[in-house]
């Protein structure tokens, strides 16, 4: 009786009072335990990230070691100066190895090597048969770390979706009972729910790639005098969560395409669009034109002014070809001092254009230390074919321009061949 008389005297302003402090209580507690879960998963992407990075930089001092010695063993150079400079190398590779083995271990990745080398192990390891297996292995690491990165991305949206969904079951909750004791309460409360429901509909359809907009959107229908504030800070968390993701997957995307010296596109990425033009001008009979770019006695400059000095004069020779190329060109590292430019819906004499204006521009431009080279410049030589006059499918069209390149080298360098002149002089007579 007592208990039924206690009941009796709750008002229905008492019980809404009681509904939404309880209420108020689980969105307080269930917001810390998301922002404690969100804050270890986003701790989780920045180390398979960083991680990630990282393997990508050992990947390439892991090259420029190889490159170093095989460039070495072909020109028969073994001074002790050199087997000093490779010892360091390779400790150095070592150090920068224990380091990505204790990133990987922190981020919950497994090592991309199945069993651990030790400093005494880590000499035969860099054996030429030993150091292509243990490539082979870190570029198997680096895909799987670049996968669990975008997999760590795509769980950090999951639980935004799951704790949005956590939240909406609260304020339901609380506007049924509301709703329950006071009935003129009911449009003012169902409304904005409506209205929050389809936009989580919109997150659950488009995940991941419209979960941006769809928060906007959200904040743009419901505004703060209709929608709760823990829902509108929950709204704005999630867009500066999603900003953060986006602009990590782009700057992930960019690593994969960008060579990491020039800041050309790299030869994969390159490959993949000289196939699809030319597949494409088989379809549609359009021309697509290939340069190869090599910088003449490159091997004397950097033997002579250091890797640095070389470096640097790559990246300035880069700078110059990404100024002339159009929006639509490809202009590309294709690997050491050679470059290639993919040039989509052009002939071959537009090409030689671009390529001879390009040629003039880099023989003018003052690199440093150019004094030392061959005629007082650092000069390249320019090999162009194009599809499908000069070739029938896209790696012939690579070869071709090659040739055209080595002409070009053996008519004196600082100069361009067309692959179509080649052909004209081999059948003029006599």
């Amino acid at each position: 009786m007592i208990g039924r008389h206690t009941i009796k005297k709750i008002s229905p302003l008492q019980a809404i009072v009681f509904t939404g402090t309880i209420s108020l209580f689980i969105i307080i507690a269930g917001t810390a335990g998301f922002l404690v879960t969100q804050q270890n998963l986003l701790d989780a992407v920045k180390k398979k990230q960083t991680c990630y990075l990282d393997l990508l930089d050992f990947r390439g001092k892991l090259v420029e070691f190889e490159l170093s010695r095989n460039s070495q063993q072909s020109l028969h150079i073994a001074t002790e100066e050199l087997s000093i400079k490779d010892e360091q190398r390779a400790e150095a590779l070592f150090v920068m190895y224990e380091k990505l083995l204790t990133e990987m271990h922190e981020a919950g990745l497994k090592p991309f090597t199945s069993k651990q080398l030790t400093r005494e192990s880590w000499p035969t390891m860099s054996t030429a048969q030993n150091l292509e297996l243990f490539r082979l292995d870190l570029e198997k690491g680096i895909e799987k770390a670049k996968i669990e990165s975008k997999n760590a991305s795509v769980k950090l949206v999951v639980i935004n979706e799951f704790f949005l969904f956590f939240i909406l079951a609260v304020l339901l909750t609380l506007s049924i009972v509301a709703g329950w004791m006071l009935h003129n309460n009911y449009r003012q409360t169902l409304i904005p729910l409506a209205q929050l429901a389809g936009q989580l509909k919109l997150i659950n359809s488009n995940i991941p790639e419209s979960i941006h907009d769809t928060a906007e959107e959200m904040k743009k229908d419901l505004t703060e005098t209709e929608y709760s504030s823990d829902i509108t800070q929950v709204t704005q968390s999630i867009m500066s969560f999603c900003g953060d993701i986006e602009a990590k997957n782009k700057k992930l995307d960019e690593l994969h395409i960008r060579d990491e010296k020039t800041n050309l596109y790299n030869y994969r990425h390159f490959k993949e669009h000289l196939i699809v033009e030319v597949e494409r001008s088989k379809r549609q009979g359009e021309k697509v034109s290939l340069a190869m770019i090599d910088i003449d006695y490159f091997k004397r400059y950097n033997d002579a002014n250091g890797h640095i000095a070389g470096d640097r004069a790559l990246k300035a020779l880069a700078d110059i070809i990404s100024t002339q190329c159009r929006a639509y060109d490809v202009p590309s590292r294709f690997g050491g001092e050679e470059f290639a430019i993919l040039f989509p819906k052009t002939d071959t004499g537009t090409s030689l254009e671009i390529a001879e204006r390009l040629r003039k521009l880099i023989s003018a431009e003052p690199f440093q230390h150019e004094k030392n080279q061959s005629g007082g410049e650092l000069t390249v030589s320019i090999g162009i074919a194009t599809f499908p006059a000069d070739a029938t499918d896209w790696h012939n069209l690579i070869n071709n321009a090659d040739r055209a390149l080595y002409r070009a080298k053996s008519n004196g360098r600082d100069n361009v061949v067309t692959f179509t002149s080649m052909n004209s002089e081999n059948c003029k007579p006599g």
